[in-house]
């Protein structure tokens, strides 16, 4: 798997003939507690770079920040670590929980800091920040059934003015990011990873690098990163019989994807059904209505959602249930939405149809166990203020399984290598399937004695059958897919 570094290494080398620089996280440090450090050494060089972007960048807007900073940060606490002043360490400024004031605090003395450096002609900042690919020790917790991270997280060193331009790109980037955070949270406003993104396209070059940085930083800070007032941009679709009312009398159909003022009233029509809706995002006073509901089906794929739902089979059976699609591996909204659907009413089925491949196991883990590259915040999740594992335990994996490929009658009459293709979504494992599929044998969540033992013992099938299967291959049933699902879901 790549690193962080390799990754950084590889954008700067992409861009670096474009006039643009960039470099790895490199170096480390001990904890959070020496989240702003400095070198007491002259000031002359500390708006010096060898490229005028950065310099340029770097006097308009960190020192900018850092100028209105100064006139709000509180100076009784202190980030920051020079030779003239100890730290303060983490545990003297981190309430026992931690909120959006907690958020907005713990970045003004990050800018604090960067205020007394320049004052105090320091010459060299050093910002100390924790990384994700660096995890080690990922387990499931037993009480909830999440991935958490056991054991510590590497930390990489950033700093200005560094010895090349592109480790002065890196802390612009940075110190960036963390002003529109700032921003954000004071105005209480959420903005998207791709608002950042486009506030300053030429400095971030590519939204990969708001996307690690925003994550990174919010596993620095060991919060979610909803609590930065920070969210991708919506992906995820659903569709079924539910209701949604607001706090100021608005009301969101499901099933006709209408939004309905106080006193407007329409009548349901098939013609007006809706072919799907992003998920929303439910505020704390919003009432989520799912009364009529017997089931809820997660479905891999937007593909099938839109097959699905343009069906025959969807006009008959969609007052009873709800469709969703997070389009592959689902994004924070998406599990949140569904985490808050399970609470509200735990008594409703949850299933999910994914394809018989490496990545629709992959998926299925993520919703069922929370993500593997997030896990830090699942460890943090049931601490903190607005947070809650994004985990969901009773989803049920209804298929595609191996099962499925041997009912097949293109598999059972023409096992042979000719057969794989021409069953409709029956494919061979590709180089990167395979080896994707020996590494999840590896999780804590498919070890021998985890717990899913059916997950492993499906991923050894497909390594010893060399098959995966899409699932289009279920119209190969007899009365197609439309009636296999009717079966799972007890409709028949």
């Amino acid at each position: 798997m790549m690193d962080d570094g390799s990754f950084d290494d590889m954008l700067f080398k992409a861009i670096s003939n474009e006039g643009s620089s960039q470099e790895s996280l490199t170096a480390s440090t001990d904890d959070f507690n020496d989240l702003l450090g400095t070198t007491g050494v002259s000031q002359t060089t500390l708006f010096h770079s060898e490229d005028d972007l950065f310099t340029n960048y770097y006097t308009d807007h960190i020192s900018g920040m850092a100028r209105k900073t100064e006139t709000i940060a509180d100076p009784s606490h202190r980030a920051i670590s020079n030779s003239q002043e100890p730290s303060t360490k983490v545990e003297e400024m981190s309430p026992s929980v931690r909120d959006r004031n907690w958020v907005i605090k713990t970045i003004e003395l990050v800018f604090e800091s960067i205020v007394d450096a320049l004052l105090e002609k320091n010459d060299k900042l050093s910002i100390s920040l924790k990384t994700r690919s660096g995890s080690t020790g990922r387990r499931i917790d037993p009480t909830n059934g999440i991935v958490t991270v056991d054991g510590g997280l590497q930390t990489r060193s950033i700093t200005f003015p560094g010895s090349t331009a592109h480790e002065a790109w890196r802390f612009t980037v940075l110190v960036r990011i963390l002003e529109l955070v700032h921003d954000a949270l004071t105005s209480n406003a959420v903005i998207t990873k791709r608002d950042i993104y486009y506030r300053s396209p030429d400095l971030f070059v590519k939204q990969a690098v708001v996307d690690r940085y925003v994550d990174d930083i919010a596993c620095t800070f060991g919060i979610s990163r909803n609590l930065l007032n920070v969210s991708a941009a919506a992906k995820g679709l659903m569709v079924g019989n539910f209701s949604i009312r607001r706090l100021e009398g608005t009301a969101i159909d499901g099933l006709t994807n209408r939004e309905v003022r106080p006193r407007q009233s329409y009548i349901k029509h098939p013609l007006t059904r809706s072919q799907g809706t992003l998920v929303p995002n439910l505020n704390e006073d919003d009432i989520l209505e799912v009364s009529t509901v017997r089931w809820i089906v997660v479905v891999e794929k937007e593909a099938t959602f839109r097959s699905l739902v343009h069906s025959n089979l969807w006009v008959d059976i969609s007052s009873q249930g709800i469709l969703l699609t997070a389009k592959g591996y689902p994004d924070l909204e998406t599990r949140a939405f569904l985490r808050e659907l399970t609470t509200v009413a735990p008594h409703i089925p949850l299933y999910a149809m994914m394809d018989f491949d490496p990545d629709g196991l992959a998926i299925l883990s993520t919703y069922k166990h929370g993500s593997y590259s997030l896990a830090h915040e699942n460890s943090h999740a049931a601490s903190f203020a607005a947070s809650r594992p994004l985990n969901l335990p009773q989803i049920r994996w209804i298929g595609v399984k191996s099962c499925h490929l041997t009912s097949n009658s293109v598999l059972a009459t023409k096992a042979s290598e000719k057969a794989v293709g021409q069953a409709g979504g029956l494919l061979k494992l590709t180089t990167r399937d395979r080896h994707k599929a020996r590494k999840m044998l590896e999780w804590d969540v498919l070890a021998e004695d985890g717990p899913e033992p059916e997950w492993r013992a499906e991923i050894q099938r497909m390594l010893l059958l060399n098959v995966k299967a899409e699932m289009q291959i279920l119209e190969e049933h007899p009365g197609g897919s439309g009636k296999w699902l009717k079966g799972e879901l007890g409709l028949l």
